[in-house]
């Protein structure tokens, strides 16, 4: 018997009134909380609703720098969902606000980095839950189709290794007369083209990625970016004349190979399963060269650093793990590196699937997720991990 499907997808404008909602701008400490100046390009949220007989799965794509729990359970409150059927995942961009200011475990202020705000939360959760209501207003009979293929020479390893996760994967969701409705684009790279001194607010280079393909692929189109294992890696985006021409060639350049993968992708069976694990996460503590680094970006003291990790990091995280098709989706609450991607791919491949997407700060956000190596290793990534050496190989 075949597999009944029906998929819904919206987008909606998330950008906050800076008139009303005070608002900092996250993604660099240097910019000191200081709010933005205005806005570049308008922040979105994108949302794929699928359904079958037996659940009803709900993926948000936001134009946000990270997703911390309390947002992820007051939209599944607001929906009735159980913890397995939301998958909501930041593209990273550096400059959005500061989503820290929907973290409320987020009540102490330091210079760099931004404070909980109600009113932000209150604005992020009524907006993306309408987007998600729209969505399922729009539900339709619909095919899935699939393919990933590695991408050289686009990503590279920032701290100092060769190993990149080089593989876009993609899912494209058509009606049953093959017209599309949306896609899926997973790709590991760090939205940072723009640095500290860029002071509005944009989707940098995903938001060049999303609005072409929607621009392209018709009205209606809805088009959702994921990253993937990208807290080791940067894009190679060396080419233009300032920050702005590189965020738009280097989006465009991703639209380009996008496009051809989901004008190239191969029809799948309309599977859907979605799980939820919760992992206890090993005692949060302050990696020993914190204050050397990212306290010193940070602005905090060394004193309030044990008190910090502890009050910020939670007990337990998710993992999530959606299959569609013959896609399997891992996401992870924070930023993992390339190495634990490349992992989890194998481990999804030897399970059955035949591609696997790792995806990055989805439902909940514990910092870097570092292997033990790297973690001893140190640099900037490995003192914004802040449960210890074990965290990696836990997760």
């Amino acid at each position: 018997m075949r597999t009944r499907l029906k998929v819904g997808a919206s987008k909606l404008d998330i950008t906050p009134d800076l008139s009303k909602i005070r608002i900092q701008l996250g993604g660099y400490g240097a910019r000191l909380n200081m709010p933005p100046k205005g806005v570049h390009d308008p922040i979105y949220a994108r949302v794929l609703v699928l359904e079958d007989a037996n659940q009803q799965v709900v993926l948000i794509a936001l134009d946000h720098l990270l997703v911390p729990d309390s947002l992820t359970r007051r939209v599944r409150e607001a929906l009735n969902l159980r913890p397995e059927q939301l998958f909501i995942s930041a593209s990273h961009t550096h400059c959005a606000p500061d989503s820290m200011g929907l973290n409320e475990r987020m009540r102490f202020p330091l210079p760099g980095v931004g404070t909980f705000n109600p009113d932000f939360l209150q604005f992020t959760t009524e907006r993306v839950v309408q987007a998600v209501q729209q969505a399922r207003q729009s539900l339709r009979d619909a095919q899935l189709a699939t393919l990933s293929e590695a991408l050289p020479n686009l990503n590279r390893n920032r701290r100092g290794r060769r190993l990149v996760d080089p593989t876009m994967s993609v899912l494209k969701v058509s009606d049953r007369r093959d017209r599309t409705m949306a896609v899926l684009v997973v790709y590991a790279a760090h939205p940072t083209i723009y640095s500290h001194t860029m002071m509005e607010v944009s989707a940098e280079f995903p938001g060049v990625l999303q609005n072409r393909l929607e621009r392209e692929l018709g009205a209606g189109v809805v088009a959702l970016y994921m990253n993937g294992a990208q807290g080791d890696v940067s894009p190679v985006a060396d080419a233009g004349k300032d920050d702005h021409d590189r965020v738009q060639r280097y989006g465009n350049l991703l639209y380009d190979h996008a496009l051809r993968l989901v004008k190239q992708a191969h029809p799948v069976p309309a599977l859907l399963k979605a799980r939820q694990v919760q992992v206890t996460l090993p005692e949060a503590q302050p990696h020993p060269e914190f204050q050397e680094s990212a306290g010193r970006e940070y602005k905090i003291p060394e004193a309030l650093l044990k008190q910090i990790a502890n009050q910020l990091m939670p007990p337990s995280a998710p993992i999530n793990t959606i299959a569609i098709g013959d896609l399997l989706l891992v996401g992870f609450p924070g930023e993992l590196i390339s190495s634990i991607g490349l992992q989890t791919r194998e481990l999804g491949q030897e399970a059955g699937y035949r591609r696997v997407a790792p995806v990055a700060l989805v439902n909940d956000w514990v910092g870097y997720i570092l292997t033990k190596h790297e973690y001893h290793k140190g640099g900037y990534e490995a003192t914004v991990s802040f449960n210890g050496p074990e965290l990696g190989g836990r997760i």
